[in-house]
């Protein structure tokens, strides 16, 4: 890539409808691009629909494997901890197999163009995960993959455009838009993510992305 492009992206679009608010909010009056959608979550309709009412919204999924709903069984058997999760996923590989294609298929479902990929807590860097998903999407995927620096061994085996730097992510709920500013001014070509939360219209993310508009 011989130039920069930069993304605000809201993780969580589809948890609840309040998160659903914020995120519209963050991209109807502040700078947010896109936001990542998880299927079959308490308000996942409600956010399709709001989505489609705000065509310029980048939409994409938001893989979700711990603390969430699974759409395949009642519950997830490592419970609620990513950490958990990490460790017991290659204990279940039928499970992560089902999840993964249902979750897509739902996605697709949706109508919705999806423009990126990613996922809740970044397991779909686990290997097994990983695996799965280059199985269950197609070869010609044209949007991209969220994949940080330490996320070396993907990006070797990764058939699709992925997202070169990712910021943020030890910024959880407290983005500043003077240091997201700041960071932009520093960064390479390529593709760059920055990564917030909005959950309230006072928050500090939504305060971000206000100021960044």
């Amino acid at each position: 890539m011989s130039h920069r492009e930069v993304f605000f992206i809201a993780d969580d679009f589809g948890a609840s409808h309040e998160i659903n608010e914020a995120i519209i909010r963050a991209h109807r009056d502040g700078a947010l691009h896109g936001a990542s959608l998880m299927l079959g979550q308490p308000a996942t309709d409600d956010a399709a629909a709001l989505a489609r009412q705000h065509p310029t919204l980048l939409v994409g999924w938001h893989l979700h494997l711990c603390d969430s709903q699974p759409v395949t069984r009642a519950r997830w058997p490592w419970g609620r901890s990513p950490v958990t999760a990490g460790w017991a996923l290659g204990l279940w590989p039928a499970l992560v197999r089902r999840e993964v294609a249902a979750q897509w298929r739902l996605f697709q479902a949706t109508g919705l163009r999806c423009a990126f990929i990613n996922s809740h807590h970044h397991l779909h860097a686990h290997p097994l995960v990983w695996r799965q998903l280059r199985e269950t999407v197609p070869a010609e995927f044209e949007g991209w993959v969220r994949l940080g620096r330490w996320s070396g061994w993907c990006r070797r085996h990764c058939p699709w455009p992925a997202s070169d730097t990712l910021w943020g992510v030890d910024r959880l709920r407290r983005m500043n838009a003077a240091e997201v500013r700041r960071t932009i001014l520093t960064l390479p070509d390529g593709r760059h993510e920055f990564l917030f939360h909005p959950r309230s219209a006072g928050d500090a993310d939504s305060t971000a992305l206000r100021e960044l508009r």
